[in-house]
């Protein structure tokens, strides 16, 4: 047999392989975008229009917070006033919002995680905001 006509044959086979096992298993978008993609289950515990516009206000707080944070070139106690600013509106969201509590909580770990190097007393104020007699008793 000639090169060619082999390669053909191969290039032939390959290009019929799995056409419509791709076309069945392409990836749908998401119904909602998740601004916690390494944290699917925040999402997924926010069901009404009002947990989901919740959550991507603390997202968006959490991104302010991180901003505030990367401005700032060393850990102190307070931390600058921005990052103040942006800590207390984030809890005075978290006070208001639809969110459950353990969702609550797990945003807390992410506002934490932003502030967490910057500023010391704005760790300790979202520790002490967490909601845990809340899920203790849920």
């Amino acid at each position: 047999m000639s090169r060619t006509f082999v390669l053909t044959v191969l290039l032939a086979v390959a290009a019929g392989c799995g056409g419509t096992a791709q076309h069945a298993a392409a990836p749908t978008k998401p119904a909602r975008p998740n601004p916690y993609p390494d944290d699917p289950t925040l999402v997924e515990r926010a069901t009404t229009p009002a947990q989901r516009a919740a959550l991507a206000r603390a997202a968006h707080d959490v991104d302010a917070m991180k901003s505030a944070a990367a401005a700032t070139s060393k850990r102190s106690l307070k931390g600058t006033p921005q990052l103040r600013r942006t800590t207390a509106l984030f809890l005075e969201h978290m006070q208001t919002s639809p969110l459950e509590s353990l969702t609550q909580n797990r945003l807390i770990d992410h506002a934490a995680a932003a502030v967490a190097f910057a500023c010391e007393q704005c760790f300790q104020q979202l520790e002490a905001n967490r909601p845990i007699p809340q899920i203790a008793h849920h």
